[in-house]
């Protein structure tokens, strides 16, 4: 059994006449469609045995307000008893200095809806963000990219050649080509001797371990060119690696990345950015913003299609 929201008029005032009606969540709570909630989520629930209960309206409205405000349950539930304007965004006509349901009733919620239940608050909320867009744009998400990083962290030398290894053993691994060593162990040796390079203790012992891994890359990256001859798939492989390799500290027009080489480097903040590509994200991603607010001055907004449904 489920409670049901309490609709009847007060004797006292509501909430309706006492907060400012500008309010982004005042406004959002009046655009959310929570019928369809009641709708979807009513059968999973007895209808006429056990204890009754928390509205739908309500929880649906709690997590909505932990995903918006980036909250825990338990800091969620506190706030509540605090905040008029989370109260009348849950459904309340009066204000309730006391909390709605304990912070464990979110999870058996969550639980209880599922996965579909999720991608029902997320159809919802770009029924929302979308009304007074155009039908063809239902199915795009906008989000500002405006220096979007990329997924690559700083690159250094020691960084770089240990991709290299990486990259050669899974060349050689594919067409079953021959191999005199793997350095399976003494590679296990030096990841471990680089670890805390910037404690005075270690540093001397870590750059040592760097240059191991350059002997070894070069090595490893020789053996390949010879044994790749005729292979047209991975001509290409052994050059990058030896530029790679051939690279010291002031070299100019260095190689960042093995993967791309559209990324640069700022030197003063050491961060990789690629302004020039649009990084998309996928729809769960995306729901983890649900329901965000509406922004006043929106720059360079990027349209990336949905892949949900």
């Amino acid at each position: 059994m489920i409670k049901n929201t309490n609709n009847s008029p007060s004797l006292f005032s509501n909430l309706s006449d006492m907060l400012n009606q500008s309010h982004p969540l005042y406004q959002l709570a009046d655009k959310i469609d929570w019928g369809k909630f009641e709708t979807a989520f009513q059968p999973l629930y007895c209808q006429d045995n056990g204890r009754p209960g928390k509205p739908i309206r309500l929880m649906c409205g709690l997590l909505i307000l932990k995903h918006l405000r980036n909250l825990s349950d338990e800091s969620l539930v506190e706030q509540w008893s605090e905040n008029a304007y989370y109260q009348y965004f849950c459904g309340m006509q009066e204000f309730t200095p006391s909390v709605p349901c304990a912070s464990s009733e979110l999870v058996h919620f969550r639980k209880r809806i599922g996965e579909a239940g999720i991608e029902l608050v997320f159809q919802e909320s770009i029924r929302v963000n979308n009304e007074d867009d155009e039908g063809r744009h239902h199915d795009t998400a906008f989000i500002d990219s405006t220096a979007q990083e990329g997924n690559i962290i700083y690159p250094t030398d020691a960084k770089l050649h240990r991709k290299i290894v990486k990259k050669v053993l899974g060349i050689v691994k594919k067409p079953g080509l021959p191999l005199r060593q793997s350095y399976t162990f003494v590679l296990k040796d030096i990841y471990r001797d680089q670890r805390f390079r910037n404690h005075p203790k270690n540093r001397k012992k870590a750059l040592k371990a760097d240059r191991r891994l350059r002997t070894i890359a070069g090595r490893l990256v020789r053996e390949l060119k010879r044994n790749i001859k005729g292979n047209h798939d991975y001509d290409k492989s052994p050059g990058l690696f030896e530029t790679i390799l051939s690279q010291r500290r002031n070299s100019r027009k260095k190689i960042y990345s093995i993967l791309s080489r559209k990324y640069n480097v700022s030197a003063r903040a050491k961060n990789i950015r690629n302004t020039n590509s649009v990084i998309g994200y996928p729809s769960y991603v995306l729901s983890q913003a649900l329901f965000l607010e509406p922004c006043l001055f929106a720059m360079n907004m990027t349209v990336i299609p949905s892949r949900h449904p």
